[in-house]
């Protein structure tokens, strides 16, 4: 009779939780700590513990695309896809004629792609220094000098001129064969000795549509000079710690994306082009502002950041770093106003020691009368501005309702309590009573937010009292899927 009535427990439980998210997402119950520890084992990690270089053996027989997501698996798996690059030796010269004649050589033939050899290769420069060459046919080049010796590492000042294919081209359709070769670039670690012949080869990608520029230690400042007849549509600046300004001369850019210390923007426009007066911004929908790192320049209100943030008024996946509101979004509230009609999902970004005050928060929320998933995550190595007054900045907007917002995902939040808060905040602020999920210590499973039953003398009026179960959910990934940028 126990066991029966404890299944008959855990059904009616089930049911509860799964009236209270209102949805079509269930989850199981498991039982502590038995049936987890079962279930941490049926999900022991076997591949993980096989040695590298079978795994890399592995690795050798996937497609191009699937070898290189293989890197998220975990940091172990990061480099595994390049351990079997064939070697090369000589000057940075040998290496810039090779990287020619390996992009010359990329087939269009899939069966001629499944040898890692084809993938790319490792280019020694001596002195324990080598280049790491990526190519992928007609999509993609990755340029990583991680591994090269710098003696003299000096600060530098980068221009990169990707001007698209001139009328000339395309009115007689002969771009060069180098041209059409390169989509993506991703150039990871470049310094001052390689930069001009970097710049050098990038003139001759006249169909760039992606360009990454990561960890470059020593560059101070970079300009981007794509021109009107560019097909560069997405630029992402990752980690460049010593990064001071950045230039854009883009036109049509639907993606930037940017980490690293909020530095001074500076955008240049084509009011003299007539014909094309709608360049004179653009309209970007896929946006990345990681400055938890904090500020570069000492006069934050200078930094021209609203030449850039104007032009994300159109953007469905935005991420913030939550201390750059008050003192630089608030103001363009107050003289411009703002709001954010297309906005899908946002991931918040915050600092909180014992208590997270999250006014920024709302009031970026009344902006966004759209949004389906809100994402925030506490960084406690996020940066925190001093004598804040966000105190009163959730009265900036007028948005009451959030009706589309169906889930929050919770990470480094300092403890349970400060999650309630949150949840009875959104609803007594938005209506909105969304699933709220947050990390659980076990695998394949979530904490999740329900209502739990309260003595009424207790409760206060109009206002429920909310716990978190541990608990697998099905299909977790479809009701919460990883925001876009969390990957990068």
């Amino acid at each position: 009779m126990g066991k029966k009535d404890r299944n008959k427990r855990n059904r009616l439980q089930k049911q509860k939780i799964d009236s209270n998210l209102g949805s079509k997402w269930s989850i199981a119950i498991l039982q502590f700590p038995k049936e987890l520890d079962l279930e941490l084992q049926r999900n022991e990690d076997i591949i993980s513990s096989m040695h590298d270089d079978i795994l890399s053996h592995v690795i050798s027989f996937l497609p191009f695309e699937s070898a290189v997501q293989t890197t998220f698996l975990s940091t172990r798996w990061k480099d595994l896809w390049k351990r079997n690059f064939p070697e090369r030796k000589g000057t940075i010269d040998d290496a810039f004629a090779a990287i020619s004649s390996l992009l010359h050589g990329c087939s269009d033939s899939y069966s001629d792609r499944q040898s890692t050899s084809n993938w790319g290769f490792k280019f020694n420069l001596g002195k324990l220094s080598f280049i790491t060459v990526t190519a992928e046919p007609d999509k993609a080049l990755h340029l990583d000098f991680t591994n090269v010796k710098h003696e003299f590492p000096w600060r530098f000042d980068w221009l990169l001129d990707i001007s698209g294919p001139s009328y000339r081209t395309w009115l007689y359709h002969a771009p060069s064969a180098l041209s059409v070769k390169v989509k993506t670039l991703h150039l990871k670690s470049i310094s001052s000795t390689f930069s001009r012949a970097v710049s050098s080869m990038i003139t001759n990608f006249k169909f760039l549509e992606s360009l990454a520029v990561e960890n470059c230690h020593g560059l101070r400042s970079l300009k981007l000079d794509s021109g009107a007849n560019s097909r560069l549509k997405k630029v992402t600046i990752l980690d460049c710690q010593q990064l001071e300004s950045l230039h854009l001369d883009v036109y049509n850019l639907q993606s930037l994306r940017f980490r690293g210390k909020l530095l001074s923007f500076q955008r240049s426009y084509l009011n003299s082009v007539w014909i094309w007066p709608w360049f004179d911004d653009f309209h970007l929908e896929d946006a990345m502002l990681d400055f938890r790192q904090g500020p570069r320049c000492s006069k934050i209100g200078s930094c021209g950041f609203w030449s850039f943030f104007r032009g994300y008024k159109e953007v469905k996946s935005l991420t913030l770093s939550g201390w750059i509101f008050e003192p630089l979004i608030y103001p363009m509230l107050q003289s411009h106003g703002l709001k954010f009609d297309r906005l899908i999902e946002l991931w918040w970004i915050d600092y909180a020691k014992e208590r997270f005050n999250g006014d920024a928060l709302m009031s970026f929320l009344k902006l966004c009368p759209r949004l389906t998933r809100l994402y925030i995550t506490i960084d406690p190595k996020s940066y925190r501005r001093a004598n804040t007054t966000a105190n009163d900045l959730v009265e900036v907007a007028s948005v009451s309702r959030l009706l589309d917002l169906k889930v929050v995902k919770l990470e480094g939040f300092p403890n349970e309590k400060e999650e309630i808060m949150l949840a009875k905040r959104l609803k007594r602020e938005f209506h909105a009573e969304p699933v709220i999920i947050a990390k659980s210590n076990y695998l394949n499973c979530a904490r999740v937010m329900v209502k739990a039953p309260v003595v009424k003398e207790l409760q206060k009026e109009g206002e429920d009292s909310y716990k978190f179960i541990e608990a697998r959910v099905e299909h977790l990934h479809d009701l919460c899927p990883k925001h876009l940028h969390m990957c990068i």
